[in-house]
């Protein structure tokens, strides 16, 4: 406690100037990451947002309370208790256009509505006995190489061309396992857009009382400051809920779903290669703890500082 006060007042700056750009940095590639999913996985976009209906100009869920008791797509139930939208925000991120359609869950699931393109969008069951011939044709063409047939081999090869983009959807047996856990993505997502608010402020804030007033003096930032440290983590851990959870059931968007992508390793095989990680990253953080513990002891070299 009040040792090197120069050095640490410049720590802080500089610190807080890379958070302050890294978080800034980071709201615009999330800006950049929402176009992407918007694109490439719209249901998980709409499990996000707890967007069901779609339609033009659609707004973005800035609070809301999910209904409990929504538990399918089709059951009747309002999907939200309450909510407070920024008008056309949705469209917007997604299409780029206020007014652009967005599809919701409701949507991905019935299909019918027009795609870029043109063309109308298939419905779920459609996708799923498309993906069923794409599986069938594959067995066919292997069957008719190893048979030496070129002419059924090459009729195999013509169906599966046809069919290969919903390859995926020949494992799915119902068409609610296509829609994720929406209330578990839709507030791991407000978590992590929160946190990534709050960090932006923080960073001002911080800036703002180091170079106009007397940091060292002012005890509640110091708690403040402190406190915020494990929210980083739970930023990056709910990041990660969107990502992994938003993006269920598939393993490969579209094409490989995850009951269809389980490996072979015996449970005493991951285990053994979680514990000896458990071990080895256990050791270099205590390893990693007594090094920064000894550098505060000894303090930062310089009379000045």
């Amino acid at each position: 406690k009040k040792r090197n006060k120069k050095f640490a007042l410049s720590s802080i700056k500089i610190a807080a100037w890379v958070g302050l750009v890294s978080a800034l940095l980071s709201a615009w590639t999330g800006d950049g990451s929402g176009y992407q999913v918007a694109q490439t996985q719209p249901m998980k976009l709409a499990a996000m947002e707890g967007y069901y209906e779609g339609q033009q100009g659609a707004g973005l869920v800035a609070i809301g309370m999910l209904n409990p008791e929504k538990k399918t797509y089709n059951d009747g139930q309002d999907p939200f208790l309450f909510r407070i939208e920024i008008p056309k925000m949705l469209s917007l991120l997604a299409e780029r256009k206020l007014d652009g359609f967005v599809p919701g869950i409701t949507d991905l699931i019935e299909g019918g509505y027009q795609l870029k393109d043109g063309t109308q969008a298939l419905s779920a069951e459609e996708k799923i006995e498309r993906g069923k011939t794409a599986i069938g044709a594959l067995a066919a063409y292997r069957a008719a190489q190893a048979a030496d047939n070129d002419a059924e081999a090459v009729e195999a090869a013509k169906v599966l061309k046809e069919n290969v983009a919903y390859f995926g959807y020949g494992y799915i047996k119902d068409v609610n396992d296509l829609v994720p856990n929406v209330p578990l993505t839709f507030y791991a997502f407000r978590v992590m857009v929160m946190l990534g608010g709050y960090f932006i402020l923080f960073f001002i804030v911080v800036l703002f009382l180091a170079y106009k007033r007397d940091l060292s003096k002012m005890k509640w930032m110091h708690w403040v400051a402190l406190l915020t440290i494990p929210l980083g983590y739970l930023a990056g851990q709910a990041g990660w809920v969107v990502a992994e959870c938003g993006r269920q059931p598939w393993a490969i968007q579209d094409m490989l779903p995850v009951n269809a992508a389980i490996s072979k390793l015996d449970v005493g095989s991951v285990q053994t290669t979680f514990f000896i990680f458990l071990v080895l990253f256990t050791v270099m953080l205590i390893a990693e703890i007594g090094i920064l513990l000894k550098a505060i002891k000894k303090g930062p070299e310089g009379e000045d500082l």
